[in-house]
């Protein structure tokens, strides 16, 4: 069927002589389990042609390059997200939300961007169409998203402050928020004030409204580089119950 139970996928990868990476196998399973079996189990397939993607194939690129997105911008915080924005919208000439593919590269070379020809490449097979490129849904990505295991942490602490239809009400949340446990807050690059404009900034990326997905993909900005156990410790203190 080409699904396998989460700890069948554990136990081959340790037979493969895997078994060092201990904690890092279930999150491996976690990442890679799927909504297409009704036991959410693991697709294997999936996994293993992952792991044949040849290094230059369009996946590998753009993989890379929203890496390094992600380095660049995780510096700037939420308010690089949202000069990317504006720069996209000072060249979306009907206001639709997308950019011609002409005016891509002088958009995000507004922010400091640069890509090189196979990114470029990468990029437009993967966003554009008709010629246009949706922004709002670049930017998205350059926020990131967090894996399964992740996103249920997040929603298991902020869930007081969600609504019935999967909206987040972010003046409570924001009250709610203790500043001293975020990632900027606690490597000093941020102070409390910043910190409560980072957190507003990145999960509405310019919105009235923001949704639960947000709100996640907001931490997989945050913590894209912190190991798990500093993840946990940054989401389970940074909300007042």
């Amino acid at each position: 069927t080409g699904f396998c139970a989460p700890q069948v996928f554990t136990r081959v990868m340790c037979t493969l002589g895997l078994d060092g990476l201990g904690a890092e196998l279930e999150v491996l399973a976690a990442i890679y389990q799927t909504e297409e079996h009704k036991d959410r189990w693991v697709n294997y397939r999936a996994f293993c042609n992952e792991m044949q993607t040849p290094p230059d194939s369009i996946r590998s690129v753009l993989q890379d390059c929203f890496d390094r997105l992600r380095r660049e911008f995780t510096s700037r915080g939420s308010v690089g997200l949202l000069g990317l924005l504006h720069s996209f919208r000072d060249y979306d000439r009907v206001g639709q939300g997308t950019v011609h593919v002409g005016d891509f590269e002088d958009a995000v070379a507004g922010c400091g961007l640069h890509f090189s020809p196979a990114e470029m490449d990468a990029l437009l097979s993967h966003f554009a169409r008709s010629g246009y490129i949706p922004y709002v849904a670049f930017v998205r990505e350059v926020r990131g998203n967090l894996h399964r295991l992740r996103r249920n942490k997040v929603i298991a602490v902020f869930q007081d402050v969600f609504t019935a239809v999967g909206t987040v009400r972010m003046e409570e949340l924001l009250q709610r928020f203790d500043t001293r446990y975020h990632p900027k807050a606690l490597d000093g690059s941020m102070s409390e004030d910043q910190v409560i404009r980072d957190v507003e900034d990145g999960i509405l990326l310019g919105e009235r409204e923001a949704t639960v997905d947000d709100l996640c993909d907001y931490w997989g900005f945050l913590s894209w580089k912190l190991a798990d156990d500093q993840f946990r410790y940054c989401v389970e203190n940074s909300f007042r119950s």
